[in-house]
Formats: C-alpha cells, sequence, structure tokens
C-alpha cells in the first residue's frame, strides 16, 4: 500500500472537491467587479504567496533553473491554471456558477482518453470507460438545450468552460509525465510560472488593476489561498501518487458542491436538467471509482 493509504487520498480528494466546488461561486462574486484576467493574476498571486511560507515551514526549495522540471511546469502553468481560470472567470461573466462548474465535469472524459493514450498506468477499461460516458451524459443534458439557442453570451461561456475543460485534461497528463518534485514545491512552480503569463495578459488586456469592493476583493483572496494555492498542493500530490484520470474524478463531485453554494449563497434556481446532470454525473463517479478499486 502507497505510504499514508487510500483513505487518506480520498481525504485529499474530499478537500479538492470543496475548493474546487467553492472557486466557482467566489468566481461569480469576484468577476462581477474584476476583469478575468486580473482576477486570473490576482489568485494567482496570491496563492504564491500562500505557498511561499508553506515551503519554508517545509524546509523546502524550488529547484535551480537548470532542473528540467521548470520545462514542464511552464506549460503546466499556462495550460493547467493561467488559461483555464482566465476562461472560466469569462465564463463565470455569463453563466450562473453551477453551470460553470458542470461544464467543468468535462474535463475527466477528456482524461481519460488522454491518459489512456499517454499513461500506462491510467488505461481504460470496459466498466471505468462506462463510468466516464455516464458522466459525460449528464453534461450533455446540460448543455445541449443550450446549444439550441444559437449563439449567444451563454453559448459563449459554455464554449469557454469546455475548452477550459480541455486545457485541465491536457494537465492532469503533462503533470503526470514531469520529473517528480515534492508536492507544495510543484504547486509553487505551476503558480509562479502561470504568473508569468497571467500578469502581463492582465495589463495588456485591461490596463492597470481596477478598483473593487471588499467582497470581491475577498473572493479574490479565497480563490487565490485554497482553490489555488492549497489545493494545488493537493493536486500535485494525487496525480503523483494515483495518476491523473483519478485526481480528475474530483471534478465530477465539484459541480455538486458548487450547485449547492450557487443555491444557498447566490440564489441561484438551476432547472431541471442541472439535476438531472448532476445525477448522471454522481452515478460516472460510483462506476468509475469501483473499477479504480477492482484494476
Amino acid at each position: 500500500m502507497k505510504r499514508g493509504g487510500e483513505a487518506f487520498d480520498w481525504l485529499v480528494m474530499a478537500f479538492l472537491v470543496v475548493c474546487w466546488g467553492s472557486a466557482f461561486a467566489a468566481l461569480k462574486i469576484a468577476t462581477a467587479h474584476i476583469p478575468p484576467m486580473w482576477n486570473t493574476a490576482g489568485r494567482l498571486a496570491v496563492a504564491a504567496l500562500t505557498l511561499a511560507p508553506v515551503l519554508a515551514v517545509r524546509r523546502e526549495a524550488l529547484p535551480a533553473a537548470s532542473h528540467p522540471a521548470w520545462r514542464f511546469y511552464l506549460a503546466i502553468g499556462f495550460i493547467g491554471q493561467a488559461a483555464p481560470f482566465a476562461l472560466y472567470a469569462f465564463a463565470a461573466q455569463r453563466l450562473p456558477s453551477a453551470v460553470n462548474a458542470i461544464c467543468n465535469g468535462a474535463s475527466p472524459i477528456f482524461t481519460a482518453l488522454l491518459a489512456h493514450a499517454f499513461v500506462a498506468s491510467d488505461r481504460l477499461t470496459l466498466r471505468k470507460g462506462l463510468g466516464v460516458l455516464t458522466g459525460f451524459s449528464g453534461l450533455v443534458i446540460l448543455v445541449a438545450p443550450r446549444l439550441q439557442q444559437g449563439f449567444t453570451l451563454e453559448t459563449a461561456g459554455l464554449a469557454a468552460a469546455l475548452f477550459g475543460a480541455v486545457l485541465y485534461a491536457v494537465a492532469n497528463v503533462v503533470t503526470k509525465r514531469a520529473p517528480p518534485v515534492p508536492s507544495a514545491v510543484g504547486a509553487l512552480m505551476m503558480c509562479l510560472c502561470a504568473l508569468v503569463f497571467a500578469l502581463p495578459a492582465a495589463f495588456a488586456m485591461n490596463g492597470p488593476p481596477p478598483a473593487a469592493p471588499a467582497d470581491a476583493l475577498v473572493a479574490m483572496a479565497a480563490l487565490g489561498v485554497f482553490s489555488t494555492g492549497l489545493a494545488t498542493i493537493g493536486y500535485v500530490f494525487l496525480i503523483q501518487r494515483r495518476g491523473p484520470l483519478f485526481t480528475s474524478m474530483g471534478i465530477y463531485l465539484a459541480p455538486i458542491w458548487a450547485t449547492a453554494l450557487g443555491v444557498l449563497v447566490l440564489g441561484e434556481r438551476p432547472g431541471w436538467s442541472a439535476f438531472v446532470a448532476l445525477a448522471l454525473i454522481l452515478g460516472g463517479v460510483g462506476l468509475a471509482s469501483f473499477a479504480g478499486r477492482r484494476g
């Protein structure tokens, strides 16, 4: 058995579900006053400031600039944080937080296909494939009626969120193939590399950072501390221990938490299709997880 045991891996997964699921309500609040690129740069800066003391306490340090992991994390920072963070922030201005989160649920199906092709330990089995397809069918039920309305601001948000899911899937596989580093070190490397892309883009697209009310700044800070900083430690930890497909299962569960927050905190009222989609996604998680334990 791996150090820490399977139960600890599931505890880390639960932490990720809460952090990732809460991100969509926080995004909705933050992007009401902060442009998507500045929200992205701001949360990454807060995340880096959160992670630096973690490394100090653990007596860990970033690797030398010549270390081969930097090349991987430069790519991961862009495709796994800077670009998808901006896409989901863009989508948050156009979609309910629950719908944005459920679109994010497409990531495991893309991850499963990529992992099958590039990660020997994550080959698809029949049961695992049925699990991810069941979850993806829930996403189709949610998205299809909106696509029939033609191109609107909402469909633009849907397209952004789904493309973000594809990028997350690519990042899952690339992170698994990166030279191993301690999870907190990898998390800080990822955030710093993402900030290299996000900060110049924010200035180029939006000019100086805008003034924003306290609730938007608190939401952005929460995104940085929890959904980006601390959750990235858990993400790198699980990717290295259990692989990209297991880790991406957390994305299936995050929409359930996100929907609850959207209803209770933001007053959203998802339609019937959202609840059917959530039921199918949850069923897919159970099927795919059972397959992972058996195989």
